[in-house]
């Protein structure tokens, strides 16, 4: 056989590698991008669907306090943040305590109840220089790293923008907004039915909250199990996981007391 000189061998074979990669790269884009839409699930009647999300905001008009270990994930300015495990206590009409217990913000405690405190936060870092602060909800210290205000992490408004969009489809039906039932599954270890709403590509899917949202609910107490969502590109935006929810345990006004010595404020 015969042998060919290094640089003729380059002639002869670097464009042919060069389109060998360009093929393999595109492919992977494209895999990428089909990803959010390769989802296990079977096309529903809407309003089967819509029907599950009004018995989640009827079952939560029954609840008056609960608690929960909340695992939240955003992408901020573009940036995926840490995923964190915080610990909520919430009572109607709108009362929070949050208390990071993971690797990140650890020890971090929230408070906020609603005519209270001039309706500010009251909070501590947990990390030094820790130090105890009253913060607007919307302030820009307040705000950091995150896509939603303080009093906006519970059920309530979870459960009510998922209804907004719901019966925001139903009455305009030339949108085209498909669901998709994806059976039930174990999710944060709690039988849990999950379902599926995508707004079509384009336009439209701005007068909804996400361009693909997917949500778990237990179904015994309908609660949110988990709740995800992706803009129009199929990049994560809002990951809430909820395990061990326990529904009226009887908060009281000490469980949302910075006074209470259970807590570092």
């Amino acid at each position: 056989m015969q042998k060919l000189h290094p640089m003729k061998w380059l002639t002869r074979h670097v464009p042919s590698l060069i389109a060998a990669v360009t093929v393999v790269a595109g492919a992977a884009l494209v895999a990428r991008a089909e990803e959010p839409a390769a989802v296990a699930g079977v096309e529903a009647d809407a309003a089967k669907i819509r029907q599950l999300v009004f018995d989640m905001e009827k079952a939560f008009e029954q609840v008056h306090d609960y608690t929960t270990t909340m695992y939240k994930q955003e992408r901020v300015k573009g940036r995926l943040m840490p995923r964190e495990e915080i610990q909520v206590k919430f009572r109607k009409p709108l009362g929070l305590y949050l208390k990071w217990t993971g690797e990140v913000n650890q020890t971090r405690e929230v408070i906020y109840v609603k005519g209270w405190n001039d309706d500010k936060i009251r909070a501590h870092k947990g990390s030094f220089p820790d130090m105890t602060v009253n913060l607007k909800p919307d302030s820009s210290m307040a705000m950091q790293g995150n896509r939603h205000m303080v009093t906006e992490a519970h059920f309530g408004h979870a459960i009510g923008v998922i209804a907004r969009d719901a019966r925001l489809s139903e009455s305009r039906p030339q949108d085209g907004v498909r669901y998709l039932d994806l059976g039930e599954k174990v999710v944060y270890g709690a039988r849990s039915r999950c379902i599926e709403a995508r707004t079509p590509a384009g336009g439209v899917f701005s007068v909804y909250y996400a361009a693909r949202a997917k949500v778990c609910f237990d179904v015994k107490s309908k609660m949110p199990t988990r709740i995800q969502v992706w803009d129009a590109d199929g990049d994560l935006l809002e990951d809430y996981g909820f395990q061990d929810t326990k529904l009226n345990v009887g908060l009281s006004d000490l469980d949302f007391d910075p006074e209470n010595a259970e807590y570092n404020f």
